[in-house]
C-alpha cells in the first residue's frame, strides 16, 4: 500500500478515492504547487477532522500525523507572498514554537499567515497550534493550513520553555533548533562540492561527546570557517541545529545550516568512550572495541567506478569474548605498517555488517578512528 492510499484509508467511508484525489489537486493549486503529495493528502483528511490529541513538542513524530501543541513563540518571520500555478498569490509565515520539552518549526499558510501580517500573533505569545506533521528541510515541522488553527493561549496559562541544552542521548531524528554543549572528539578535513547552480559549497564533520554518548556534527558553508581554530578536546556550544538520519548507517546526526551558530566555551564536559565486547557485536550498528591483532592479510588495491584507486586490508581482532574480522579502508590501511600480531588496538565508530558466510565483520572507514594502545 503506497503512502497516499494509506492516508486515504482513514476517510474511505466518507469519500471516494476519486473525490479524494480531486481535493488533493485543489489543495495543490491553492498552495501554489509547493507541498508534496503526502502533505496534500494529509491536508485533505485534516479538513475532515482527522487529528491527534494534544502532545508535548518533544513527543511530536511523523507517526502523529496531525497534532495540537501548546507553546511559546520564540522566533517569528515576516509573512511573505508566493505565486500559485494559476497566477494568484498566497501568503506564508514561519514560527518557532517551544515548550519545556523542545521546539519545532510551525509553517502558517494563508489566513493563518495573515495573523502574523496584521500583528495578531507576535514573538513571545503563548499559542495553541493545530496542524499536520511533515518532514521539513531542517527537521519535523507542523503545517497549519485551512483545516488547522493557531490561537493565543489565555494569559493565566503559564508556558514554560526549555532553556537548558539537550544531552546527546536525547537527540532523535527530525528535531530542530537543537541547543547542545559537547566536547570535540574528532575533526575531519574540509570537503568541497558543486551545487546544481554550479556554485561551490563546503562541508566538514566533527564528532561531539558528552557523558551520555557521542554524535556526528555536519557543518555547511560559513559554519565550516567557524571551527578553523578549534581542536579535539575543545568544548563547543551549538544552537539552531537540526537532526536527521544519515544514509550510510542510519545513525542520527546534527546539521548546522545558515540559521545555526557554533562557539567555543569554557564549560567542562566529560566523555568516556563506550567499549563493546567483540562477542556482543550485532550487525547494522556502530561500535567501539579494544582487541589484540590476531590476523593480518595482505593489502589490496582496487579501482572504483569513478576511476580512483582504493585500498583495503583485513585484520582480525580478538578479546576475551571472541574474534572478528575488520576491514580497514583507504587512509585507515596506513596503520598496518606499525602493527603486528599481538598489537593492542582501539577501533572507534566502526560499522558492523554481515560478511562472508553471514559472519559479523567490522568496516573501519572514513568515519572511524584506529589507535595503537600497546605494541
Amino acid at each position: 500500500m503506497d503512502e497516499i492510499t494509506e492516508i486515504y484509508e482513514k476517510v474511505k467511508d466518507r469519500m471516494s478515492m476519486e473525490d479524494f484525489l480531486a481535493r488533493m489537486e485543489e489543495k495543490k493549486h491553492l498552495l501554489g504547487g509547493l507541498p508534496d503529495d503526502k502533505t496534500l493528502a494529509t491536508l485533505v483528511i485534516y479538513d475532515m477532522g482527522e487529528y491527534d490529541d494534544k502532545v508535548k513538542i518533544g513527543q511530536v513524530t511523523l507517526d502523529n500525523s496531525n497534532v495540537t501543541i501548546v507553546g511559546k513563540i520564540v522566533a517569528c518571520s515576516d509573512a511573505r507572498e508566493f505565486n500559485r500555478e494559476d497566477g494568484s498569490t498566497g501568503s506564508v509565515a514561519n514560527l518557532t514554537v517551544a515548550d519545556e520539552t523542545g521546539s519545532i518549526r510551525v509553517v502558517l499558510w494563508e489566513s493563518a499567515a495573515d495573523l502574523v501580517q496584521v500583528g495578531e500573533i507576535v514573538f513571545g505569545d503563548a499559542v495553541q497550534v493545530s496542524g499536520f506533521v511533515r518532514e521539513g528541510r531542517n527537521g519535523l515541522e507542523v503545517s497549519v493550513g485551512r483545516g488547522g488553527s493557531v490561537d493565543k493561549v489565555a494569559m493565566n496559562e503559564e508556558i514554560e520553555v526549555r532553556t537548558k541544552p539537550y544531552r546527546i542521548e536525547e537527540i532523535k531524528a527530525g528535531m530542530s533548533d537543537i541547543h547542545l554543549v559537547g566536547k570535540i572528539l574528532d575533526i575531519a578535513d574540509t570537503r568541497t562540492f558543486q551545487r546544481k547552480d554550479n556554485s561551490t559549497g563546503k562541508v566538514r564533520n566533527l564528532t561531539l561527546g558528552d557523558p551520555t554518548g557521542k554524535i556526528r556534527l555536519t557543518l555547511w558553508d560559513e559554519n565550516v570557517e567557524h571551527i578553523e581554530q578549534l581542536n579535539p578536546g575543545d568544548t563547543i556550544e551549538i544552537t539552531g541545529g537540526y537532526s536527521k538520519e544519515n544514509s550510510f548507517n542510519n545513525q542520527v546526526e546534527i546539521n548546522l545550516g545558515n540559521n545555526s551558530s557554533i562557539k567555543k566555551t569554557s564549560k567542562q564536559v566529560e566523555f568516556s568512550e563506550k567499549i563493546t565486547l567483540i562477542g556482543d557485536i550485532e550487525i547494522n550498528e556502530s561500535y567501539s572495541i579494544i582487541g589484540y591483532v590476531t590476523g593480518l592479510d595482505e593489502l589490496r588495491e582496487f579501482q572504483r567506478k569513478d576511476g580512483s584507486t582504493g585500498r583495503v586490508v583485513n585484520i582480525h581482532l580478538s578479546d576475551d569474548s571472541g574474534r572478528i574480522k575488520a576491514a580497514l579502508w583507504d587512509k585507515q590501511t596506513e596503520i598496518i605498517h606499525e602493527v603486528d600480531i599481538g598489537t593492542k588496538l582501539q577501533a572507534t565508530d566502526c560499522y558492523a555488517k554481515s560478511g562472508w558466510n553471514d559472519e559479523v565483520e567490522l568496516s573501519v572507514g572514513e568515519r572511524s578512528t584506529i589507535t595503537i594502545l600497546e605494541k
